[in-house]
């Protein structure tokens, strides 16, 4: 028959176990070190975190500014709402990205504004209107056709600013 041990007889077998874990515990790393350590490494990584987030917001920034230093859009009637020929691309940042009344204008002659799109190369040119550029929201061009507005407090009656070339 076989006789279960007592807790006593548990206990007493127990006790060289305990002694042991905690004599390993001891001998593994001061509490002072371990906290100085994980101090420096946190702050070791947040740094690095900051300069690539950093210098991924530089990179966005300047990719933003190219694209409205270089973009703009030319509309079809003097509207928000209007048919819009977006020009993306027009320079690079370190050419003149060109002027969008004249680059607008270009796009009003080569037809792309006729029904039915642009005719075949070399086929009938169509009449470019009187054109003002204006600041959109997003900070790029908006040239739109004068069609009789008068050029004086145009932006402004559409809600945006006037175009600053520079």
């Amino acid at each position: 028959m076989i006789t279960l041990p007592t807790d006593l007889e548990i206990e007493q077998n127990l006790v060289p176990v305990r002694l042991a874990v905690l004599e390993a515990t001891r001998t593994v790393r001061s509490p002072r070190r371990s906290t100085r350590y994980r101090t420096t490494r946190n702050v070791l990584i947040a740094a690095v975190a900051i300069a690539a987030l950093t210098a991924g917001a530089i990179a966005v920034t300047r990719s933003f500014q190219d694209t409205i230093d270089n973009s703009f859009s030319c509309y079809q009637h003097a509207s928000l709402d209007s048919h819009v020929q977006p020009v993306a691309g027009a320079g690079d940042s370190t050419d003149d990205p060109g002027d969008p009344l004249e680059l607008c204008a270009q796009v009003w002659h080569d037809g792309f504004f006729e029904p039915g799109g642009p005719p075949p190369a070399g086929e009938g040119d169509s009449d470019v209107p009187e054109l003002i550029a204006c600041t959109l929201p997003d900070g790029t061009a908006g040239v739109f056709p004068r069609e009789g507005h008068p050029a004086q407090g145009f932006c402004g009656a559409l809600g945006l600013a006037e175009w600053d070339s520079d």
